[in-house]
């Protein structure tokens, strides 16, 4: 898997880059019945950016909801593992075809990159990160997130996958 722009221009023009919670289908909701079209275009849509950005993706239809991947997030940041975090999670999503909101799976892939999985279980199970989620999200709604992923530099944002060229330009606005 390639790393996504935003690593590389972390590094190179030193910035913080802090990662926000965001639900695409919000815990506690049933996802929308949608047609067998609209799952089809959704699969192509994740084919296109697998090509056109050349990072390996797969259509995963496991993980209807990210609550418990959001609020491991937190746990991984405390722990200095924030971005292998999220990278792990995504090749689990779009690789591995594993359910991100699964709480084993979470704690697996929290061990595989080196954090402790039974404190990272007892974190979920507590809910202990929930809050903190939820704050990120209620921040989104105010600032009107509508999409993932979602850059913001200062005043200004972007969203949807973005190349490393129009991430220079968002930083430099």
């Amino acid at each position: 898997m390639g790393k996504i722009p935003l690593d590389q221009l972390a590094k190179e023009h030193d910035i913080e880059v802090e990662w926000k919670a965001f639900e695409l289908r919000p815990e506690g909701e049933d996802t929308p019945d949608y047609s067998p079209e609209y799952y089809e275009q959704a699969k192509s849509n994740v084919e296109q950016m697998s090509r056109h950005y050349g990072v390996e993706m797969r259509w995963n239809n496991k993980s209807k909801h990210s609550r418990h991947a959001l609020e491991g997030a937190k746990f991984a940041r405390l722990h200095g593992k924030e971005n292998d975090y999220h990278d792990a999670v995504f090749r689990a999503h779009f690789q591995q075809d594993k359910t991100i909101n699964d709480i084993d799976t979470l704690v697996e892939i929290g061990e595989d990159i080196g954090l402790d999985g039974e404190a990272l279980r007892e974190a979920l199970l507590s809910r202990r990160y929930e809050k903190q989620v939820l704050a990120d999200i209620q921040l989104a709604r105010e600032i009107g997130v509508t999409a993932v992923p979602c850059y913001i530099a200062g005043t200004n944002g972007v969203m949807g996958a973005q190349s490393y060229d129009s991430l220079l330009q968002l930083l430099n606005k």
